[in-house]
Formats: C-alpha cells, sequence, structure tokens
C-alpha cells in the first residue's frame, strides 16, 4: 500500500472518533502488516503528527487533523471587570469568563447568561467588594435558590467564587479567562450554577466541543481530578466515543 493510499484510509478509519489511542493506531496499521512493531508505529505517528494529519490531544492520545485552538471570546463587561481588578488588586490570580461562549455547544436557551469571575480564594470578598461599587447585579458565591431566583432574573449579573488552584487558563485581549479543559469540566463541578445544563445536554456540549477543538486529555483530566470529577468526565468522553476505553 502507498503511503498516501495508507494516510487517507487512516483519516477514513478514524474520522468519526473524537480520539484514539497509540494501541488504536497499532491495530490500524496491523491490519496491512501483521508484524509490525510498536517502535515502527511510534515513528509513523511522529511523522503523522509533524505532517498535521495527526494531532497529538494528550500522553498517548491523539484525533485527526490540526490543532484547533479554542479561544473563549472577550465582551466589553468582561475587560472592565478585567482591567479594574488588575489595576486594584494587581498581586491577585483570577479570571473571568462570559456564559454566552457556551451557546456554540448547545441549542439551549437560557433566560440570561452571566459573567463568571474566579479569583484566588483569599481574595473572593475583596473582589466582590470592588466590583458591588459599580456592579449592582454581584453575587458571592451564591446558592441554587439564589441562582434561580436572582441571578437569572437579572441582565448581566456577576458571579464572584473562589479559584481553585492550578485551573488551566489562557489569556484572550489580555483578559485571563479559562482554558475550554476548565469551562468544561466546572460544568459538572458547578452544577448549581449550570443545573439547566443536565444529561444528555451536557453529553451533546462535550461531543460538540471535541468535535470542534482540540482538548488536552492530560489537561482535563489533572483538572477533572482535583475537582473530583475525573470518573464523571471519563465516563462522559467514553460516551461520546461510542463506548470506547481511551
Amino acid at each position: 500500500m502507498g503511503v498516501k493510499k495508507e494516510k487517507e484510509q487512516l483519516i477514513q478509519y478514524f474520522k468519526d472518533r473524537s480520539s484514539f489511542t497509540t494501541d488504536d493506531l497499532l491495530a490500524f496499521f496491523s491490519q496491512s502488516q501483521k508484524d509490525i512493531k510498536r517502535a515502527t508505529v511510534n515513528w509513523r505517528i511522529y511523522e503523522l503528527v509533524r505532517q498535521g494529519i495527526l494531532n497529538r490531544t494528550g500522553r498517548g492520545v491523539f484525533s485527526i487533523g490540526k490543532e484547533q485552538v479554542f479561544s473563549c471570546k472577550v465582551q466589553k463587561k468582561q475587560k472592565s471587570v478585567s482591567s479594574l481588578i488588575k489595576n486594584k488588586l494587581p498581586l491577585i490570580k483570577f479570571c473571568c469568563w462570559h456564559t454566552s461562549v457556551l451557546k456554540e455547544f448547545y441549542h439551549h436557551i437560557a433566560k440570561n447568561d452571566f459573567l463568571i469571575v474566579d479569583v484566588e480564594r483569599d481574595a473572593v470578598d475583596s473582589v466582590f467588594f470592588l466590583l458591588k461599587d459599580t456592579n449592582k447585579n454581584i453575587f458571592k458565591e451564591p446558592s441554587p435558590n439564589i441562582i434561580e431566583n436572582y441571578v437569572y432574573a437579572r441582565k448581566e449579573a456577576i458571579i464572584a467564587k473562589a479559584l481553585l488552584s492550578e485551573s488551566p487558563l489562557q489569556s484572550a485581549e489580555g483578559v485571563p479567562v479559562p482554558s475550554l479543559e476548565k469551562i468544561l469540566v466546572d460544568l459538572y463541578a458547578d452544577s448549581n450554577l449550570f443545573f439547566f445544563l443536565q444529561g444528555n445536554e451536557l453529553v451533546n456540549i462535550f461531543r460538540n466541543a471535541f468535535e470542534k477543538y482540540t482538548i488536552n486529555r492530560d489537561k482535563l483530566m489533572r483538572y477533572a481530578k482535583r475537582r473530583n470529577k475525573e470518573k464523571i468526565i471519563q465516563s462522559t468522553i467514553n460516551q461520546i466515543n461510542g463506548n470506547n476505553l481511551i
């Protein structure tokens, strides 16, 4: 089999899988070359990644195609909140994101989107009172009852809550924002905030996210473990992969 033909078959073979492993690739190559050695497969994987045919999404985990990086869209409100925190509390670690970014992954219509500001635990009160001076609709780690009856009922609400250490963050237009891996885990871990996204809706969000963007599996599972959601995240990934363990 020619190299070009083999690449085409590989893409066709894995095109419906959001991820696959080195063992899966070994099984694929073994179909046409029964005695192929793992070292040979590892070398082929290296070349396929270099050529952009495979994308490495974790340790021994791959997807088809070049890396598609998720960029958290930044709204005007985010920029003003971020600038205020940076100017008044320059030493604290935080991130902020608007729940409207979820709309590209699901079709559910929320009453109102809101801004989440994750701040290192010791500074939650300081940020809350800082933002309260200019934002009336701000809530500090609200209960599910407050969220349902007040947060969702108000436009441009802001929620200030604790940021877990070692949370995966990135920057967009100078604003610290969560990575897609953090957002996906938080949908499960902060179920009181996202109670309208449950069951199949969450599975569909994961499926759409994995199909559209490159997800770093190691980063995702490290953060899931820190939030005690490793099992449910793994279960969801297995489900979108057709119950194939990875």
